[in-house]
């Protein structure tokens, strides 16, 4: 392996699992990177040219409690999970974005995985368009162990205005959790 290049990403280095390619409709190749912690959500680097990367773009977070982490990419969609360092903050989840044009990311929907026990989205994994699979909590979950707060859940995005859960696995002993079948 030989070192092309580095980047300094404007400071803000400190990534966290979530690294994915998108070759986009005019041919150039973007490194989207998810960031451990606040206070940048996301980074995108044009690498076209490896030689020669270049910063595109550099998102916030709204909350110095929350982080992404994790991100995937799909075609022009990108999924970015929302975790907070605590249990029951408002509005974690992942977000879903139309990001046909890199440099100007666009929100198509948020799914809210808040709960009194939850800190949102650890990790996700999305491979076909239409499944987000992730790690988080849920609105109706309790787990036995306050440090098992996450679990494997499913959501269709196939109408990315409507997503929904359509699996998830649980395991014995936790409690408040109901079918949504």
């Amino acid at each position: 392996m030989t070192l092309l290049e580095h980047h300094e990403l404007a400071g803000f280095g400190g990534m966290g699992e979530g690294i994915a390619m998108q070759k986009t409709d005019d041919g150039r190749r973007i490194l989207w990177m998810a960031h451990e912690s606040a206070p940048k959500d996301f980074t995108a680097v044009d690498v076209t040219d490896p030689k020669n990367p270049k910063l595109i773009i550099q998102t916030e977070l709204p909350d110095m409690q929350l982080r992404a982490n994790s991100l995937d990419v799909v075609g022009n969609k990108l999924v970015v999970a929302q975790q907070g360092k605590r249990v029951g903050m408002k509005g974690v989840g992942f977000h879903l974005f139309d990001i046909t044009i890199p440099e100007q990311p666009k929100l198509i929907t948020h799914f809210d995985c808040s709960g009194p026990h939850s800190r949102g989205v650890h990790a996700v994994w999305f491979v076909d368009d239409n499944f987000v699979h992730m790690s988080s909590g849920a609105a109706d979950f309790e787990p036995k162990n306050p440090l098992d707060d996450q679990f494997y859940r499913i959501i269709d995005v196939s109408n990315p205005l409507k997503p929904f859960e359509a699996g998830r696995w649980w395991y014995p002993g936790t409690r408040s959790w109901r079918s949504r079948a």
